[in-house]
């Protein structure tokens, strides 16, 4: 049985109003930016007032980016998630900046339950203070380069085996035992890509001079240490992203380097191609646990209950509320995401499956994206139904690790295992692509006036650096270009070295659960009940987690996991 979600209040944004005009929301913006606030009550009645309006924009861009991505073909949806973008969104910034300064200049500040608030209140004071009105152009434009960057993927198809195919769709043959047939599905993909890499490389070129004059703007040297104030980065700095890199080269790396080798013993190669790392390396026959959504959406749902029957229950609202678009099609962007659509404080899951074991995981990680959604929905403050990505990516990927223990519960016992095992080689694998991502960030960012060849050769690099035991000969502008495929790059600057922070969370509750289930499901929902009400290194501790980036945590999680590889 679905959960009740009981529908939210409207007390200050009339119901039926149009979120995408202008004309209709400026007046609101006005009514708040003019009512006195000298009292502490009254500012608590004015915070509620704004997260409603806020709420019913925020839920406007996010249908329209819905529509958007789940059909990049249709030039209405990319016209009007644009014009949210362009025309909407630039001037909601401007009055927001409004309401901010209004905030933190109001007499009855300082009456506010300090700990209640403060996060509230550290958030509002940085957004103001890196705020410059100038940066809203700077920013409609970033949005349209990254749509163009949305169509262009999306577009791309690839006539293979006979029939025409999405890029997502070319995944199935990856992991073939036909060595010559992964190889041609391969080369397939690199070509079809490889036709989009000049505009590709352009897009990304300016997406960099834009952002490197919003930092400017905002009075900062490059983009980087920007960004990080926006993305509220404030338990960790550049310095320890670079140390995290580290602790990868150190503690994860020589981990993967062992796996690519016994892989290749097991396949019986010298050394492993790019085509060999989907394979099941004992000869089975590929996974193809499901054709359909439905099938894909039920085996899921399985899952969910075995691991807690309440999220089973919070999953049916999805599925009742039609917020799953789940499989691969043409003219669909690639990825997946989860987007709360906060009008009416659910969740929307949109994927691209083919009907691998990948896509259970996927939808895994999606679904603990939305439970967290479900669990938060009940702050007032729109504010607090957000939270850090870093949490956030700890909902999702604790759920794949809780989700790895009941595979036995949906395959059969052989197909169980060989899953788990390759997930968990996969996460020792994803650590050491997120070190190189967010290398290449800080890279760019921090060297603007780049040349492509210098962008390539500092991929390069860093790819010597974190990468696996692959041969490339024959292969190396794929190489060089390989970062070009991650759409974080052009989509979520910065946003990827907290799947490796998150996944430093997952692992601890992924090791509480093995010790006590019961005890690690109680502190994964009570960490993500308190939304983002919180610093990070307290929604940490409430689920039972320490945020610990050094070697010695991440070696000992890393030997965790190599000791269930092997068991």
């Amino acid at each position: 049985m679905p959960v009740k979600l009981p529908a939210p209040a409207w007390r200050f944004v009339p119901e039926s109003l149009d979120p995408g005009s202008l004309p209709t929301i400026e007046p609101l913006f006005a009514d708040l930016a003019a009512r006195p606030l000298t009292a502490a009550d009254a500012l608590e009645r004015w915070l509620v007032d704004e997260s409603e309006l806020l709420a019913r924009i925020h839920a406007e861009v996010a249908r329209r980016y819905v529509r958007m991505t789940c059909h990049t073909d249709d030039d209405d949806a990319k016209k009007a998630y644009l014009h949210m973008e362009q025309v909407v969104m630039p001037r909601v910034k401007v009055l927001a900046d409004q309401l901010d300064r209004k905030f933190l200049a109001c007499a009855a500040l300082g009456d506010l339950d300090q700990r209640r608030y403060e996060v509230l209140i550290r958030s509002r004071r940085t957004k103001s203070e890196i705020f410059r009105e100038e940066n809203t152009e700077l920013q409609r434009q970033e949005a349209e380069l990254q749509t163009q960057q949305q169509a262009l993927m999306g577009a791309i198809t690839v006539e293979f085996e006979g029939e025409t195919r999405t890029l997502q769709q070319l995944a199935p043959f990856f992991e073939s035992q036909d060595r010559a047939l992964r190889e041609r599905a391969f080369r397939a993909a690199l070509q079809a890509r490889q036709q989009r890499w000049p505009e590709l490389e352009e897009i990304y070129d300016q997406l960099i001079a834009l952002r490197t004059a919003i930092g400017r703007n905002a009075g900062f040297t490059t983009y980087t240490p920007y960004r990080f104030r926006e993305l509220g980065r404030y338990d960790y700095s550049e310095a320890d992203c670079r140390q995290f890199h580290d602790a990868i080269a150190q503690c994860v790396v020589p981990a993967v380097r062992e796996l690519d080798k016994l892989r290749a013993e097991r396949l019986g190669l010298d050394r492993l191609r790019p085509w060999d790392l989907e394979v099941d390396p004992e000869g089975r026959p590929p996974l193809r646990p499901f054709e359909t959504q439905d099938e894909l959406i039920g085996l899921c749902r399985r899952v969910f209950a075995a691991v807690d029957p309440r999220f089973a229950d919070e999953f049916d609202v999805l599925v009742e509320r039609d917020l799953l678009d789940l499989m691969s099609r043409r003219g669909k962007a690639p990825g997946g995401y989860q987007y709360q659509l906060e009008d009416e404080r659910v969740p929307f899951i949109f994927a691209n499956s083919v009907g691998l074991h990948h896509d259970v995981q996927t939808l895994l990680h999606e679904g603990g994206h939305a439970f967290h959604s479900l669990l938060c929905r009940d702050f007032d403050l729109l504010a607090y139904r957000d939270y850090p990505i870093e949490i956030a990516e700890t909902a999702s990927m604790s759920m794949e690790l809780l989700g790895l223990e009941h595979l036995g519960d949906v395959y059969a016992a052989d197909d169980a295992a060989r899953a788990y095992k390759k997930h968990l080689e996969g996460v020792l694998r994803t650590l050491t692509w997120i070190a190189s991502i967010d290398a290449i960030q800080h890279w760019v960012y921090g060297n603007p006036k780049h040349g492509r060849d210098d962008r390539r050769t500092a991929w390069l690099d860093i790819r010597r650096r974190f990468g696996g035991d692959i041969d490339w000969s024959g292969l190396e502008p794929a190489l060089q270009m390989q970062w070009i495929n991650q759409g974080h790059l052009f989509g979520s600057p910065f946003y990827y070295i907290e799947y490796g922070i998150a996944q430093l969370g997952a692992l601890q509750t992924w090791r509480n659960y093995r010790k006590d289930p019961t005890k690690a499901v109680t502190a994964y929902r009570r960490a993500l009940a308190l939304g983002g009400s919180r610093p990070l290194p307290e929604l940490f501790a409430a689920g039972d987690m320490r945020f610990d980036l050094s070697p010695k945590m991440l070696g000992k999680l890393v030997d965790d996991v190599m000791a269930q590889i092997r068991r």
